[in-house]
């Protein structure tokens, strides 16, 4: 597989330094921000985020969809509790959520899916998965094969040590 190491010297990434932990992190980061961005602009007509999107996939697919907390909702998506908070208030002013107490614990929120809700999960769903697959699909099949466990474990390791 060619290798591509010369254009990360304009990330200030120098591989030839030996800091393969530091190399790592930033290519790590850099492949983020170019995922989220091809995945934002794909969403931006919906008028949805990534984290939106997660959103009503958590509400619609998560415990049976029977709907989950919102501090349940805020450890499995990528975002601070003040973020969750304004997303499900945005969510649910536009009919995306609902937001309801829990008969059995009155401090906590129940977040579930509405019917207009999964409706846009319905029909932006498609082209979410092709995208998906096709930028992912740029990993030589051989390799995707090995860096999926590699990264998984990585991230079992990485949350246990919280």
């Amino acid at each position: 597989m060619k290798t591509f190491n010369s254009s990360l010297s304009r990330y200030g990434i120098d591989p030839a330094k030996g800091r393969t932990y530091e190399n790592i992190t930033y290519v790590l980061a850099l492949i983020y921000n170019l995922l989220q961005a091809k995945i934002e602009n794909y969403l931006a007509p919906y008028d949805l985020s990534a984290v939106q999107l997660n959103v009503l996939m958590l509400a619609a697919y998560q415990n049976e969809g029977k709907g989950l907390n919102q501090v349940e909702l805020s450890k499995r998506l990528i975002a601070s509790a003040s973020n969750i908070t304004k997303l499900v208030e945005k969510s649910v002013k536009t009919g995306l959520i609902s937001r309801k107490t829990n008969p059995k614990n009155r401090r906590e929120n129940i977040i579930c899916i509405t019917k207009k809700g999964q409706a846009l999960i319905d029909k932006v769903w498609p082209g979410y998965d092709r995208l998906v697959a096709t930028l992912t699909e740029k990993i030589p099949a051989a390799q995707r094969g090995r860096i999926e466990p590699i990264l998984n474990n990585w991230l079992q390791v990485l949350q246990e040590e919280k």
